[in-house]
């Protein structure tokens, strides 16, 4: 069978998850978004920390990149991207009307749109929905969960492989300064994460729990404590000013599990001051 072939694709950047090892990829960040149709992308892998400058993409930004659709990931969304093609185009400006131009583009299609986690499961057994854009009925709690003891230890592991592979490859290739791959950066471990607790439109719903993977409050976690994080996601989703919905995406060994890689707050039209 023939590859798949290779398109040059504009993606409108929507989410991308903290940093994880890969033993295959090294470090990379989960990235979603979607085409000029609305159509939800998943990004794999990316190594955000280690683009040039001017390919480090923002959130509620257009990108152009070379993809794929990778063989080895069934899940439709899912693409394989040459980071070396990615060029930055337009960034949604912090304007008054941000939101309704970043919605406009966004929620351009409703395929992927649920208020029921029924549905929303049911799709991704019948068609293999991975990603979804969803607004919870009620938000029941956020709280600090801790990581297993078998994370920690598969990050401690594969860190260690990764950092003795970098320094044979850049002692290797040292003679030919251009190909040497860059020197691994710091990953900080984050032994817990926040969790949302919260509720569909399901009539039986008994609630959802869910831990956060969005790299924005992730890295507010690593820099200012899960506490500040925990209070930054509870006041997006509990706040009267916002109209808040969940970016969920799952994960690829466990399909049927979904966590929050992206939060939506806009202003509600009739916010409470």
């Amino acid at each position: 069978m023939p590859p798949d072939p290779v398109e040059l694709r504009r993606v409108f950047i929507i989410a991308k998850t903290y940093p994880e090892l890969s033993s295959k990829y090294g470090e990379t960040v989960c990235t979603a978004g979607v085409d000029v149709a609305g159509n939800p992308l998943r990004l794999y892998p990316v190594p955000f920390r280690y683009l040039a400058g001017p390919q480090q993409f923002r959130r509620y930004q257009w990108i152009s990149a070379s993809l794929t659709k990778n063989p080895r990931d069934l899940r439709p969304e899912s693409h394989s991207v040459d980071a070396t093609s990615i060029r930055l185009e337009e960034s949604i400006p912090a304007t008054v009307d941000e939101w309704g131009k970043r919605a406009e583009i966004l929620l351009r299609s409703t395929a992927w749109q649920f208020s029921s986690m029924d549905d929303m499961l049911r799709a991704q057994r019948e068609h293999g929905r991975s990603l979804a854009f969803v607004k919870p009925t009620e938000v029941i709690a956020v709280s600090i969960r801790d990581r297993s003891a078998e994370d920690a230890v598969s990050f401690e592991q594969k860190l260690k492989n990764l950092r003795q592979q970098n320094a044979a490859d850049r002692k290797q290739l040292d003679l030919f300064e251009s190909t040497i791959p860059p020197k691994m950066k710091n990953l900080e471990y984050l032994g817990q994460r926040v969790c949302v607790e919260w509720k569909c439109s399901d009539l039986d719903c008994s609630g959802h729990s869910m831990q956060v993977l969005d790299w924005e409050i992730c890295e507010l976690a690593r820099r200012d404590g899960l506490e500040a994080a925990r209070i930054k996601v509870e006041s997006l989703l509990t706040s009267n000013c916002y109209n808040s919905a969940l970016i969920l995406g799952n994960f690829h060994m466990f399909p049927q599990s979904f966590a929050i890689i992206g939060l939506w707050y806009p202003l509600r039209d009739d916010r409470l001051f």
